[in-house]
């Protein structure tokens, strides 16, 4: 109960500062308080960590401090009230038509099952456990954020921190590690709102705004990264906020929006790709809105963004961290990588999620007679031209899958002709099957799903169309500024980073500034229901037959997992295994060495309340280390064999396997053990 008075003290302060702020829009005044509860997580465990004070006394500290400050400022504004009329006019237009009210009910309901995921099913994907959680555990371990000596991944150092910052927080407020996936659940509404404020923005009316945003809950990475404890979504959200403030009338608007870039630049280095985009559209409005945005942004970077490349040049001498480039894929622009990486990355764009041939076969079908029967309804009352764009507009929906594969036979085609084969002999990822991209994108996992067929398909026709509308001058050039994000920043990560397949997460980055043209798509109800129910089917296959987390298996329904059930569903039986072994070997809030290497979840071994404290050793020196720490119980990879093991078995300790993943060293008279500080 105390951890949850301390999550809704950030979030009251948040609102009271939004509300401040007196802007007349609702959404953007939603928007600020998103910001400023990412800003209050920020600021406090980044100033209680020197003092390793980032505990629950310190945190309730911190927010009495931050509260009583939000509330002066708050009463020294006038106690303005959250300007809600609007919001509730809105709603109501939104209601009024059938469609648009039947999509958000669909929206509705697939957001709450991502949360009830969220908040039931433990952590159980690699990147997650490896590196997301396991920096958290051990900063809330240490009492802040540290450079944590001996770290078996270097991820968990020298990436940007903001989003684990807002886990930490999480973890020691509570207690627990439930609400791990929390922050990129609240990152996903935060996109969703920055979507529709920024299509109002552009001048789309209400009901083709709100549909552009419903339509983004639905691409697959931003439904199944929602449940995770990754940060790509909480990445994505910033730079989608930072556009929606701009498009604003102005006021303190602009300067928020440097405060958004400022965070995401804080959370993940893609974001940087984004930021000419950004700068185009600031520029867009006139040098004023440009000043403030940079003046935004430098206040933002140095209280809250610039503080996970400080640590980085002070421990390892590179801003960026020393060694990243290998991690991070990172490659300077060359021919023929830079040519080959940008194929690469537009194949991987082409997302079939999880259907199957006969499904892909029937939808098409279904388009050509609406196509047919929306064009003979439309010839009646309008021209040829409008009859063809209704029916091309019906059609479309049910059509993308088969256009998706159309899509990647082209690129494949084209690449292979070029001298950079994806498919077949001598290609990236083996030889063709009868389906054609059915290896790399018909599963259904956070890491290696993009957008879906849908998804994708929906972004490049509004893309075109703004393109079209922009050459007839109907549109401005903040428009084209959205609609070159996407392309842009297929350009430019080719040139700076060697293909990897689960580079395609790094998508949803260009996809919050894209998705505001989809409301172009929603010419009219017949466009809409047809939309909405080919993404109703898309999204829930993809996120009941999700990898990690079906929505039943053997183990029963998908809420009701255990961490080892969890581990098992997504193919991890192996780490069940070892978990079951760990837990039986070592006594509740016993200490921990750890001898791992890369890649290994070291996050398990904190346990499911993190009641045992891990403490990392090195390779080339970890006995006399862990003599001297008080530690009884040490976990060796299984790579570390041979010479780890070995030096522990000379000084007297048995080793015996945990599992078929891990080794453990125990002393002979293994207690608890006493912890080091």
């Amino acid at each position: 109960m105390f951890g949850l008075l301390l999550i809704a003290s950030a979030v009251a302060t948040a609102l009271l500062l939004a509300a401040a702020a007196r802007l007349p829009s609702f959404t953007a005044t939603l928007l600020v308080a998103y910001l400023a509860y990412v800003a209050n997580l920020g600021l406090v465990t980044l100033a209680l960590s020197p003092l390793r004070e980032v505990t629950r006394g310190g945190l309730a500290v911190a927010e009495l401090v931050l509260g009583a400050g939000s509330l002066a400022c708050w009463s020294a504004r006038g106690r303005p009230r959250l300007p809600l009329a609007a919001a509730r006019a809105g709603v109501r237009e939104l209601v009024s038509d059938p469609p648009t009210a039947l999509f958000l009910v669909v929206v509705v309901v697939l957001l709450a099952y991502e949360l009830l995921l969220a908040l039931s099913v433990p952590p159980n994907n690699m990147d997650s456990l490896t590196y997301h959680l396991a920096r958290a555990a051990a900063w809330a371990q240490h009492g802040g954020i540290y450079w944590i000596p001996n770290a078996p991944d270097i991820e968990m150092n020298a990436y940007q921190p903001l989003a684990e910052q807002q886990i930490l927080y999480l973890f020691v407020a509570t207690g627990t590690g439930a609400l791990f996936a929390l922050p990129q659940f609240l990152a996903e509404l935060a996109l969703l709102v920055a979507v529709y404020g920024s299509a109002r923005r552009l001048g789309f009316e209400l009901r083709a705004a709100a549909c552009a945003s419903f339509l983004l809950a639905t691409f697959s990475s931003v439904a199944l990264e929602s449940m995770t404890g990754q940060n790509d979504l909480v990445s994505a959200s910033f730079p989608a906020v930072a556009v929606c403030l701009l498009l604003g009338a102005g006021g303190l608007e602009p300067a928020l929006a440097g405060v958004a870039v400022a965070f995401a630049l804080g959370t993940k280095l893609t974001t940087f790709l984004v930021l000419p985009f950004i700068v185009w559209l600031a520029l867009a409005r006139g040098r004023r809105t440009l000043s403030m945005l940079l003046l935004g942004g430098a206040a933002g970077f140095v209280a809250v963004g610039m503080w996970g490349y400080v640590l980085n040049l002070v421990h390892s001498g590179d801003p960026l961290g020393a060694g990243t480039a290998a991690v991070q894929d990172r490659t300077s622009p060359s021919y023929p990588v830079s040519v080959g990486n940008a194929f690469y990355l537009m194949y991987s764009e082409m997302d079939l999620s999880v259907l199957s041939d006969r499904l892909i076969d029937a939808l098409a079908l279904v388009g050509v007679l609406l196509a047919a029967a929306a064009a003979g309804l439309a010839s009646r009352r309008a021209s040829a031209r409008r009859a063809l764009e209704d029916a091309a507009g019906v059609a479309t929906p049910f059509l993308a899958p088969l256009l998706v594969l159309g899509g990647a036979a082209l690129i494949a085609f084209v690449a292979r002709q070029l001298g950079f084969p994806i498919r077949g002999p001598g290609g990236m990822l083996g030889p063709v099957d009868h389906d054609l991209n059915e290896v790399f994108t018909r599963i259904s996992n956070e890491d290696y799903s993009a957008y879906g067929p849908l998804g994708i398909v929906a972004v490049l026709a509004a893309m075109a169309l703004t393109v079209r509308a922009y050459l007839a001058r109907r549109v401005d050039q903040r428009h084209l500024a959205l609609a070159c994000a996407l392309p842009g920043f297929v350009v430019l990560l080719a040139l700076e980073a060697t293909w990897v397949p689960f580079l395609v997460r790094f998508f949803l980055v260009p996809a919050g500034l894209a998705a505001p043209l989809l409301a172009r798509l929603f010419r009219g109800r017949a466009t809409t229901t047809a939309y909405l129910v080919v993404a109703a089917l898309v999204v829930g296959l993809t996120i009941t037959r999700d990898q990690s987390k079906p929505l039943e298996s053997a183990y029963g329904w998908v809420w009701h997992y255990t961490q080892l059930q969890a581990l098992s569903v997504n193919s991890d039986a192996y780490l069940a295994g070892a978990l079951v072994a760990y837990d039986q070997a070592v006594p509740p809030r016993a200490c921990v060495g750890a001898v791992l290497g890369p890649n290994e979840p070291s996050y398990l071994l904190y346990g499911p309340r993190r009641e045992h404290r891990v403490v990392y050793l090195s390779v080339d020196d970890a006995v006399l280390p862990a003599l001297r720490s008080g530690l009884f119980y040490v976990v060796i990879s299984t790579g570390e064999d041979s010479w780890v093991a070995g030096r522990f078995r000379a000084v007297g300790w048995t080793v015996r396997p945990i599992g078929t993943y891990w080794l453990l060293a125990s002393d002979p008279h293994a207690g608890a053990g006493s912890c080091p500080a």
